[in-house]
C-alpha cells in the first residue's frame, strides 16, 4: 500500500483507489470504516458517500471517488488510511480540477446517435423488384439533437419515412425504411450515412443485398375439368406447380370459387429451379354456387401471377334431369337382353351407360346435365353373346 501527500479542493479531500481488480464482501465493510474514522461531522451530508460504481459488484475497472471532510488532518487522515485499509494497491492521490456540480461522477457527451442495428442484411430480393426493412435510430444523449441529412451510399437501396431535418429529444427514437431494389444479379453493398449535431459525428450503418435472377412458375394442367357433379359428390383432383431458370418463392394461393378447396400446399414456400410441388383442388359442391374459378398463385417469378381454370358440370337436385328410353323388343331369336349407349356428338362415338345386361326394353339415364345435348342407341344381345348393331339414333336434349 502506498500512501502520498493529498492535494485540497473545495474544502474536500478525494481518496482514490486505482488498479483495485476485485473487492470482496469482506472488504467493503472495511472501507466504510475509514469513511466513519474520518467524518467528524456526524450529520449525513452529500459528499460523505461512495460512488455508485461501488456498490453493484465491487468491481472497479477505473478510479472511484470518496469525498472526506477537510477537518481531519492529512497526517491523521493517511495513518488511519495506511493502518485500517487491507485492499490492494490503494493511494491517496490529488484531486483534478473538477467543478463542483460534476464532482464524484464521470463526464458523458449530451448528445449521442445510435442505431438498432449494427449492419442491415436485406437478403435475397428478385431482380427488378423491392424488399423493405425497418431501421431505429435513437438519441441516447442527454440534450435534444437534429439529424441534418441523411443519403445512401448505393443506388439499390433508398430510403423513405424521413422528413429532414429531424429533432430528437434525449432519448427519442426515430424509425425510417430502407429499400433495396437490385438492378442486376449478385451481392451489393453500401451504406447509410446520418449526420447530425452530436459532435464529431457521423452515423454509418453498413448495407448488404442480393439480386436474383426471377424464375417461371408453370401451372399444370392449364385447366382442372371435374367433369358432372351432384352436390352430393365431392371430388378431388391434382396438379403442380414448376419452378423454372431459377428458384421460385410462392407467397399465396387464391381460388375464386367458394366451393373449391386448395389443399396440399403450406405458404409461403420455394421451388428450387426444375423441381416440381404437388396441389389438390377439391370441388364440394353447395346449392346456388357457382360452376367455375379461377386458382391464383402469387410469387416472386416474372410471370406472377401464375393461374388455372378450375371448371365443373354441376347438376342440382332441385334441377336435375333424366331421360327414359324406351323401345320395341327384338324379333330374334334367344335375345337375352339389351344395352344402351350414349353419346355428346351425332353418329357417336358412344359409350355403354348401363352397368350390366338390361332384360327390360325400357331404361332410364339420370346422369344427364342441363344445357347439354345427348344421343342414344340400343342393341340386342342373344344367349350366344353376339351383340346387334346399332339401333337408330335418337336425340334428347336436356333444357
Amino acid at each position: 500500500m502506498r500512501c502520498r501527500k493529498l492535494a485540497a479542493q473545495r474544502n474536500h479531500f478525494i481518496l482514490q483507489t486505482r488498479d483495485v481488480t476485485k473487492l470482496t464482501d469482506d472488504d467493503i465493510p472495511r472501507l466504510l470504516a475509514i469513511r466513519t474514522s474520518l467524518v467528524l461531522d456526524p450529520r449525513p451530508r452529500d459528499q460523505d458517500v461512495l460512488t455508485e460504481s461501488f456498490a453493484p459488484s465491487y468491481k472497479l475497472g477505473k478510479s472511484v471517488s470518496m469525498f472526506l471532510p477537510q477537518l481531519m488532518s492529512r497526517t491523521l487522515f493517511s495513518l488511519v488510511l495506511c493502518l485500517t485499509v487491507l485492499l490492494p494497491s490503494i493511494t491517496i492521490a490529488a484531486s483534478e480540477n473538477t467543478p463542483a456540480s460534476q464532482s464524484g461522477s464521470h463526464s458523458a457527451s449530451n448528445q449521442q446517435l445510435i442505431c438498432d442495428v449494427a449492419g442491415l442484411q436485406v437478403g435475397e430480393v428478385v431482380v427488378g423488384q423491392a424488399s423493405s426493412k425497418l431501421v431505429t435510430i435513437t438519441n441516447r444523449g442527454r440534450t435534444s439533437l437534429t439529424v441534418l441529412s441523411a443519403a445512401s451510399t448505393a443506388a439499390e437501396f433508398g430510403l423513405s419515412g424521413m422528413d429532414l431535418p429531424l429533432t430528437l429529444a434525449a432519448g427519442e427514437s426515430f424509425t425510417f425504411s430502407v429499400t433495396f431494389m437490385p438492378q442486376k444479379s449478385g451481392r451489393v453493398d453500401g451504406s447509410i450515412s446520418i449526420v447530425s449535431e452530436a459532435p464529431k459525428q457521423t452515423l454509418a450503418i453498413p448495407l448488404a443485398g442480393t439480386g436474383r435472377v426471377a424464375g417461371q412458375l408453370q401451372v399444370s394442367p392449364a385447366t382442372i375439368d371435374f367433369g358432372d357433379a351432384s352436390v352430393d359428390s365431392a371430388r378431388t383432383q391434382t396438379g403442380q406447380l414448376t419452378a423454372g431458370g431459377a428458384n421460385v418463392t410462392v407467397s399465396s394461393a387464391t381460388i375464386s370459387g367458394e366451393n373449391f378447396q386448395l389443399g396440399g400446399l403450406s405458404l409461403p414456400f420455394t421451388i428450387p429451379a426444375g423441381r416440381s410441388v404437388p396441389f389438390t383442388i377439391t370441388f364440394v359442391p353447395t346449392e346456388g354456387r357457382g360452376s367455375s374459378a379461377i386458382l391464383s398463385f402469387a410469387s416472386d417469378a416474372k410471370n406472377s401471377p401464375a393461374e388455372q381454370a378450375v371448371t365443373v358440370r354441376r347438376v342440382d337436385p332441385i334441377q336435375q334431369h333424366k331421360v327414359q328410353l324406351s323401345w320395341k323388343a327384338s324379333t330374334s331369336n334367344h335375345i337375352l337382353g339389351y344395352n344402351v349407349y350414349r353419346g355428346t356428338q351425332s353418329g357417336g362415338p358412344y359409350k355403354k351407360i348401363n352397368a350390366v345386361l338390361d332384360p327390360n326394353t325400357r331404361f332410364t339415364d339420370p346422369t344427364v346435365a342441363a344445357g347439354h345435348q345427348y344421343y342414344y342407341v340400343a342393341t340386342a344381345v342373344n344367349s350366344k353373346k353376339r351383340e346387334s348393331a346399332h339401333s337408330k339414333q335418337i336425340r334428347v336434349a336436356i333444357p
